[in-house]
């Protein structure tokens, strides 16, 4: 038989139940108060100094919640990247429906057994409020650019002469902007010209144009055998009678 104080149950002061308020009429209310040192919102998500005031309202669709909560969340700040927590706030304002079968979220429901669970709505408006270029300060001075120091622990923080590694990579940076820059770099770059053979005291022979074809002769014309001359026609007068000839 296990005894009572063997027994260990998860704090979970997100999760209230609210059968109370669900047997009584539409406008009955209750004021909830929160502060927590840590206080976990599922999965990885831990916050700190978590606080808050809540208040929940009957009504004939469920329990209307309003509440301003604020917390802090652990970040890295975006400049000199040191761990730190941002602060982030949330004002809370939604309709929880009962009963759940209602409801088109199953985040904005009252449980059949009459709790209402805020963690899981809570770590959403948290991930979605949270800076998204946390800084550990307004004023903060990030890392110095050649050593990587932290200039807000250093604020006289300067170096006379550039380190060895700098100083050299600026040359080379100068040295191969400069050969892009040259012509003899820019004609390097280019394909090489095929080579042409060593030319000598002599004239390479050139090649001798075909003699152009003349055109076939046309064979003579050749008189038909047996055959008459032809003449030209001589001309009818125009009343159509041949002229008789006064020859003897």
């Amino acid at each position: 038989m296990m005894r009572f104080s063997q027994v260990h149950t998860q704090y979970r002061p997100l999760r209230l139940n609210v059968g109370f308020l669900l047997s009584q009429t539409a406008g009955y209310g209750r004021q909830f108060d929160f502060r927590e040192d840590k206080i976990n919102l599922g999965g990885d998500l831990q916050v700190e100094a978590f606080t808050g005031r809540l208040q929940l309202t009957r009504t004939p669709q469920g329990i209307v919640s309003m509440g301003e909560f604020s917390a802090r969340l652990p970040a890295e700040c975006a400049r000199c990247l040191k761990p730190f927590s941002a602060p982030v706030t949330i004002h809370l304002e939604e309709l929880f429906v009962y009963p759940p079968q209602n409801a088109t979220d199953p985040l904005l429901a009252v449980g059949e057994d009459a709790h209402l669970n805020l963690e899981p709505l809570l770590r959403e408006y948290i991930l979605l409020n949270q800076p998204t270029r946390p800084l550990c300060r307004e004023d903060c001075r990030g890392l110095c650019t050649v050593c990587g120091a932290d200039l807000n622990e250093e604020a006289e923080h300067h170096h006379a002469e550039e380190p060895a590694a700098a100083f050299s990579g600026r040359i080379l940076l100068k040295t191969e902007s400069k050969k892009e820059s040259s012509p003899v770099a820019a004609a390097a770059e280019q394909p090489a010209a095929k080579a042409q053979p060593a030319q000598s005291g002599k004239k390479p022979p050139t090649k001798k144009k075909p003699p152009l074809k003349k055109p076939a002769a046309k064979p003579p014309h050749k008189p038909i055998k047996g055959g008459k001359k032809t003449t030209a026609a001589k001309k009818m007068p125009a009343d159509g009678k041949k002229k008789k000839s006064t020859k003897k």
